[in-house]
Parts: C-alpha cells; structure tokens; sequence
C-alpha cells in the first residue's frame, strides 16, 4: 500500500478521515472516498439539507467541491508526498442533481513535473451524469503537513 505525507495510507477510510477533519464543510454532506487507486479515486456524498439549493436541487458550489476533493485525492496519488493547490477546475453542470447518494469519480490525466491534469464526473444515483469537470494541480515541493 503506497502513502503520502506523513506516511498516511493511501486507503479509503484513512483518506475520508483526514478530509473531513481537515475540511469539514465535507462532513455537512457525507462526503466519503470508497476508493483510490494510482491515478484515480471515487467518493460517494449525499442529498442533505445543507447540499441543495431553492427548490430542492443540488447547489453547484457542493457539486465543484466533491469534484475539486476526489481529483486532487486522484493527484495525491501520483505526487510523491508533495503538497499541492488547485490551480483551475473547469465544470459543465450536465443536468440537476435530484436523486442521491452521489458518486464523484477522477482520474489523471496528464502528470509533469509540477503541473498535474485531472478529469472527472458526479452521477446521481440513477446513474445519471449530472457535471463533468477538468483541473490543474500545482505540486509544491513541500510536503504535506
């Protein structure tokens, strides 16, 4: 099993744990990684009151943060320890989010030696793409505190 940082595992409940202690705006949703791999990770989040809108649907701001989460948790894996900052996340809001628990999945596509690329998706529980996204992850030389 590969780790980063301080030597945390790079495994789900480990990585759920430190997100939600570490951003707990994520714990209002339930925000939970399921899994990681090298390149890519998958979390779930719910349809909670404090996820949604005026008229009941999901708020683009908690769809762009479960997807700017799960892919900088896909560039995790390739960034040796490093820290790293989002630079930019682009997201197409397909449809609306009605019906959850959703599934937000990323993956890299492109790693250099600082800049990284990621891709990614939320489907509602029906399977449903709702948002589809593209970011760039600046590596620091640092390493995670």
């Amino acid at each position: 099993m590969t780790s980063w940082g301080r030597g945390l595992p790079l495994e789900p409940a480990a990585i759920t744990e430190v997100v939600r202690r570490g951003e707990p705006i994520l714990a209002l949703i339930h925000y939970e990684v399921v899994e990681i791999g090298d390149g890519n990770a998958c979390a779930v989040f719910q349809h909670t009151p404090y996820a949604v809108r005026i008229g009941g649907v999901l708020h683009g701001g908690v769809i762009a943060a479960a997807l700017d989460e799960t892919l900088g948790v896909a560039v995790l894996t390739v960034n040796h320890g490093a820290d790293q900052v989002t630079v930019e996340l682009k997201i197409n809001y397909l449809e609306p989010g009605r019906v959850g628990p959703y599934r937000v999945c990323g993956q890299v596509v492109r790693r250099g030696s600082r800049i990284v690329v990621a891709e990614g998706e939320v489907r509602d529980a029906n399977g449903v793409v709702i948002a589809k996204a593209l970011g760039t992850w600046y590596i620091l030389s640092k390493a995670i505190s």
